[in-house]
C-alpha cells in the first residue's frame, strides 16, 4: 500500500461501514431515477455520480500486479490495473474499493497529509492494513447490499442450505445460487461467499480467497434468470432436476 505515514485511520465499526455504501446507493438510485439497483453500476458510479476518471493502465506501480487499482484524490482518478480489466468480479470489486476510499477516508485523508500532492493509495493483494480492510468490506456491502442478498438467499431450496460449518464446495454452490438468484452478475463467487458469512447467513463458515476461476466473465446464459419471480422459480426448478439426476 502506497500511503503516507500521516494517514491515521478511525476504526470504523462494521454498521457504519454498512450504513455508508447503504447511503450512497441511495443517493445514487435518487440521482439515476430508474435504474435497476442490482447488478450495482460501479463504473456509472464512479465516472457519472462521483465524477472520477477511470484509467486502465500497467505503467509505473502498476507493473506489479498485486497491485490492483488506486485513487489519486486529488485528480479525480481511479486507476485500475490492466491485468483485472477483463475478470468482471475482479474489476467491479476494485472499483467498488476505491468507491470506499473515497466515501470513507478522502476527507481525513486530505486534512491529514503533509507533503505532496497526487499521492495514491493503492489496493495491493495479500495483507491488508486496515483503510484496506475497511475499503473491502464497503465494496461488499456496495455490490452486494444487505436486503437483496438476504432477499436472494431466503428464495434458495431449504434442501440447499449447508448446514452449520459447511463445506467449501457446499458453501461455494449455494453462493452461486444467490448470485443467479439475486442477479448479482458483476461479482464473484468468493465475493458471495465472503457477503454471506459477513452477513451470518451462514455460521461456521470461513472466509474464501479467489482464484482464477471465481473472476471468469459470466456466461450470459444465467444471466436471463433475475428479472421475475416466473425466471427465479424455473431456476429453482432446474436446480432440484439437477440434483434428482446428477
Amino acid at each position: 500500500m502506497s500511503v503516507s505515514p500521516y494517514f491515521n485511520c478511525p476504526d470504523f465499526s462494521d454498521d457504519y461501514i454498512e450504513l455508508a455504501a447503504k447511503t450512497l446507493l441511495r443517493d445514487y438510485m435518487a440521482w439515476c431515477d430508474g435504474d435497476d439497483l442490482v447488478p450495482v453500476r460501479t463504473e456509472v458510479i464512479a465516472e457519472q455520480f462521483l465524477e472520477y476518471t477511470i484509467e486502465i493502465t500497467n505503467e509505473g506501480i502498476f507493473s506489479d500486479p498485486e497491485c490492483l487499482g488506486g485513487i489519486v484524490f486529488d485528480g479525480n482518478c481511479i486507476k485500475i490495473n490492466a491485468t483485472v480489466e477483463n475478470h468482471e468480479g475482479r474489476y467491479n470489486f476494485t472499483i467498488a474499493h476505491e468507491i470506499g476510499h473515497h466515501v470513507l477516508h478522502r476527507d481525513i485523508y486530505l486534512e491529514q497529509r503533509v507533503g505532496e500532492n497526487n499521492r495514491i493509495i493503492c489496493r495491493e493483494a495479500g495483507d491488508k492494513p486496515l483503510v484496506e480492510q475497511q475499503a473491502d468490506r464497503f465494496a461488499a456491502a456496495l455490490l452486494m447490499p444487505k436486503e437483496e442478498v438476504s432477499a436472494a438467499f431466503a428464495l434458495v431450496d431449504e434442501g440447499s442450505l449447508p448446514t452449520s460449518t459447511p463445506t467449501t464446495k457446499a458453501l461455494r454452490a449455494l453462493a452461486n445460487k444467490v448470485v443467479v438468484i439475486g442477479g448479482f452478475s458483476n461479482v464473484s463467487n468468493t465475493a458471495m461467499v465472503n457477503r454471506l458469512v459477513d452477513l451470518r447467513l451462514v455460521s461456521g463458515a470461513k472466509y474464501q480467497t479467489g482464484t482464477p476461476q471465481d473472476f471468469l466473465r459470466k456466461s450470459p446464459s444465467f444471466r436471463w434468470v433475475t428479472n421475475s419471480q416466473l425466471s427465479r422459480t424455473a431456476y429453482k426448478l432446474f436446480c432440484w432436476v439437477s440434483e434428482k439426476f446428477k
